[in-house]
């Protein structure tokens, strides 16, 4: 569409369509051309609110602080009940250092709605650069900013959330959710020396017995540990039903007080999401005598001792593999170096929330020995920390989890930082099966509800990160999880209880065969034809039922499962005739 002179006479769609691209230029930051339509568009409606304060925001963006000011007075006074408008100005005001104004504008905000953030933090920060802040008023507006910094991260603006969070310690200095926050900000540029010296003193602020810690590891660095490889570990062996596993050996030294919990955090090559993973963690460690964190490196190429080493010195124990052992295999590894009596295993792009560990021990602490593993809500986030999924199995309903086999035995309902198991569980039924990769987790969920109850805590406590460079997305799209996802069927029949196996084992395979359909289209996306091949006779192994052979040449007339028709009619012309 031609902008260059809009006709009085255009109509009201045509108005709304430059708007659009007005605004879509604004967002590319192609602010000249943006600017050209505006000032168009105002000619034909002059007394339009969402232009002017449009116009006042784009030049805002460029500093142009006396210009966004006539425009938002502008807009203002079109809808004199608009409290983003009056917030905007406000801030406009406040760059230009006229407060007296900023301060009528924010109260004006606040009066017409009192629970606008932007604004309560807007107005704390002028009262404070005029003095007129007590002390108490100082801690609460800190607690606002970095309430607001958190909200802004999540939206992915950077830049303001940075600010905020400088706000919050400016205010309040011994703030450490915003010193921790800031290294979160540090990490995701990759900026990893900042990221550590933040969260040290976040988590110094935070946690005393962190403080202590890594303060006498300073004064005494030369006893502080350095890389130890992984001492040899000799599992046991354990049959449960028609299957062995290994097993882990009980503690042997009964005299020593044991830690109630074992952090197992595994880790190869990975880097990027550590800080933040070892953060959480710290944050709730309450000395040796109550935790014990254990990260286990599966023999990375790149430095992972240095970044454990700058933030958990004195605290954490680090080993490395001398050779890599695979998932399932470093996992056993890091689970047969624990002393806890409970053990918690975290992949590096995972982390937990305030209160896992607390919440959890509580009800632990009180639970028989009939409780062999327990679980939390949790979260599921993108690269960008944005949560895309949660899991709240039973609602609210905090206790034992009903009917927990017939539900975990059907499919994974969990993920593995939500996820804690007792030591003695893993003594008896041992530990993850070393040839199941994407399912070796799920299968020793079936395996330890069907001897132990599950303890569950509503709350959501953990987040598991879904990210392009996960095992998980490297499996899938291979195809090769599928195979794992049969086998793991295969595996927890034979020791199902025989009351309720038929009837697990069939609505199981019932359910990944609709999954293995459902997922065949990620590899078709990614031209992997191959692999979706692969997964679409790994769900016929999985469900070969009249019921399920229908359903599949139904999903094959779609019309984004060509390729794979074009694939079966391919094999079926290389098929030998035979003659009559």
């Amino acid at each position: 569409m031609n902008t260059a002179n809009i006709p009085e006479s255009i109509s009201e769609s045509n108005i709304k369509s430059l708007i659009q691209i007005a605004m879509q230029k604004h967002k590319s930051n192609q602010l000249d051309e943006a600017e050209s339509i505006y000032k168009q568009i105002l000619q034909v409606q002059p007394n339009s609110t969402q232009i002017w304060f449009a116009m006042g925001n784009l030049y805002q963006v460029q500093g142009l602080l006396p210009e966004a000011e006539d425009a938002y007075k502008q807009a203002v006074a079109l809808q004199p009940d608009a409290v983003p408008i009056y917030n905007n100005l406000g801030y406009t005001f406040q760059q230009q250092g006229k407060l007296s104004e900023a301060i009528s504008c924010y109260e004006k905000a606040l009066e017409l709605q009192p629970n606008c953030m932007e604004a309560s933090v807007n107005l704390g920060n002028t009262l404070h650069a005029t003095g007129q802040l007590s002390p108490e008023k100082r801690l609460y507006y800190a607690a606002l900013n970095h309430q607001l910094g958190l909200r802004l991260k999540k939206t992915g603006d950077l830049k303001n959330a940075f600010a905020c969070y400088n706000r919050a310690i400016e205010l309040n200095p011994n703030c450490g959710e915003a010193y921790m926050g800031l290294g979160e900000i540090y990490q995701i540029q990759q900026n990893s020396k900042e990221a550590v010296a933040f969260y040290r003193q976040g988590l110094k602020l935070i946690n005393s017995h962190y403080a202590v810690a890594v303060e006498s590891g300073e004064e005494d660095a030369q006893t502080n540990q350095q890389t130890l490889v992984t001492p040899p570990i000799t599992l046991g062996e354990v049959t449960v039903g028609n299957y062995s596993f290994p097993t882990i050996s009980p503690v042997a030294d009964h005299t020593e007080l044991r830690p109630f919990w074992s952090v197992v955090i595994t880790v190869y090559n990975r880097t990027d999401y550590l800080l933040e993973c070892l953060a959480s963690v710290l944050a709730q460690w309450q000395g040796q005598e109550q935790m014990e964190i254990i990260v286990i490196d599966d023999a990375s190429t790149t430095p992972v001792f240095e970044v454990v080493d700058s933030i958990g010195r004195g605290i954490i124990r680090y080993y490395r593999n001398p050779d890599n052992l695979g998932l399932p295999g470093n996992w056993n590894a890091g689970i047969a170096l624990t002393r806890g009596r409970w053990i918690h295993l975290l992949h590096d792009d995972d982390y937990i929330l305030p209160g896992f560990y607390s919440r959890l021990q509580e009800s632990l602490e009180g639970c028989t020995d009939t409780v062999g593993a327990a679980f939390t809500g949790y979260q599921n986030i993108n690269e960008q920390g944005e949560v895309i999924f949660r899991q709240q199995a039973y609602g609210q309903q905090r206790g034992i989890a009903q009917n927990w086999l017939s539900r975990i035995g059907v499919a994974n309902l969990l993920n593995m930082p939500a996820v804690v198991i007792r030591r003695t569980a893993h003594e008896r039924l041992g530990v993850y099966h070393p040839e199941l990769t994407y399912t070796s987790d799920w299968e020793l969920y079936i395996r330890i509800a069907a001897s132990y109850d599950w303890w569950y805590e509503p709350e959501i406590l953990a987040r598991y990160r879904q990210h392009s460079q996960s095992k998980t997305t490297e499996l899938l799209l291979s195809g090769t999880q599928m195979t794992s996802i049969r086998s793991a069927l295969q595996i927890s029949e034979s020791y199902l209880p025989a009351n309720c196996c038929a009837e697990i084992t069939t609505q199981a395979r019932k359910h990944y065969f609709n999954y293995c359909l459902q997922s065949t289209v990620i590899p078709l996306q990614d031209g992997n034809l191959a692999a979706a091949w692969q997964m679409l006779e790994e769900a016929l192994k999985i469900d070969r039922s009249p019921e399920a052979v229908l359903e599949l040449f139904t999903w094959l007339t779609r019309e984004e499962f060509a390729p794979l028709r074009r694939e079966i009619a391919s094999r079926l012309t290389l098929l030998p005739q035979h003659s009559q």
